[in-house]
């Protein structure tokens, strides 16, 4: 079985050519539809997402939405804003995210074999304090503590009173590869985007950092548990 996953897209459209000149069984969406800091409108994110979704809609087995921190800033409900958000479109863009939510199109996490792919990465700590019952699959509790107590994924202030989300106790949609690496959940590669990196980033054989979309254009595959670093044009 072949494995794609692809970075942040923040309304980007080069997802499509990789579909296109790609043959695999899943691909992997890592989250952030939204919010740019490049030349692409909010009419343009939206529409964009819109396609991702009725492409979902008709891959239903083979396209996994996952969900990022922008994202999660445009939900109801969620009272904080981060870097940006585009106020006068949110309405149009909660719409969109709640639909998807509603039709069970996203998700905030995956295992996959012996690899958890979310948007930033889930600390032991975070697990420790927000996950209870350790009965089910990881990523069908993390899974449904998000459809079910969505605020436990806001932006959280640890030890380290960092800003940026450079702290254990962040959580899925915000902790940074630093803190992630230190305080990684034992027995998992972990797949994530939301820190830009310059190509793909593999640290120790336990964390790839995948943000590249609007860098280098990298993503990678997964057979038989052999990643390899691929590169749209």
């Amino acid at each position: 079985m072949k494995t794609i996953a692809i970075g942040d897209t923040h309304g980007r459209q080069n997802w499509k050519q990789i579909v296109s000149e790609n043959e695999f069984d899943k691909i992997i969406f890592i989250g952030d539809y939204f919010d740019t800091h490049e030349d692409v409108s909010a009419l343009q994110q939206i529409h964009n997402f819109k396609e991702i979704i009725e492409y979902k809609e008709l891959n239903m087995d083979k396209v996994v939405l996952l969900f990022g921190n922008h994202d999660f800033h445009y939900l109801r409900n969620v009272d904080e804003h981060y870097s940006g958000f585009q106020e006068w479109h949110k309405f149009d863009i909660q719409e969109k995210l709640h639909n998807a939510l509603d039709k069970n199109l996203m998700q905030m996490c995956l295992v996959h074999n012996n690899f958890l792919f979310s948007h930033a990465g889930v600390s032991k700590t975070w697990l420790k304090n927000n996950i209870l019952n350790k009965g089910a699959p990881l990523d069908d509790l993390i899974n449904a503590l998000f459809k079910y107590k969505p605020l436990a994924f806001k932006f959280t202030v640890g030890k380290n009173y960092d800003n940026y989300g450079d702290d254990i106790t962040q959580t899925p949609i915000w902790i940074r590869p630093k803190s992630l690496f230190i305080d990684m959940i034992d027995n998992y590669i972990q797949v994530v985007g939301h820190t830009t990196q310059e190509q793909v980033k593999q640290i120790d054989g336990k964390l790839i950092l995948i943000d590249t979309l609007g860098t280098s254009g990298q993503f990678i595959s997964i057979e038989n548990d052999i990643i390899t670093v691929l590169q749209s044009k």
